[in-house]
């Protein structure tokens, strides 16, 4: 789950060669750097960034707690 929030590299690799399918919204990272790179939205890059890197806060101390529950309950 953590690791799709951080896919960057395979899709912008890829965007080259099907731009149909992968497009600038394709992941929350794509969309952040080409709002700060291509559209100088730096501002709204940022707030982006931050937010994602609260979600994936967030569901990583969610998985945290599930497994640590689920390693008591064996």
């Amino acid at each position: 789950m953590i690791g799709s929030f951080q896919l960057f590299t395979e899709p912008k690799v890829m965007s080259d060669l099907a731009p149909a399918v992968i497009t600038t919204s394709y992941t929350p990272n794509i969309y952040a750097y080409e709002l700060a790179f291509n559209g100088q939205l730096v501002d709204y890059s940022a707030a982006i960034s931050v937010v994602l890197g609260l979600v994936t806060i967030v569901v990583a101390y969610v998985v945290q707690l599930t497994t640590a529950r689920r390693e008591r309950i064996l």
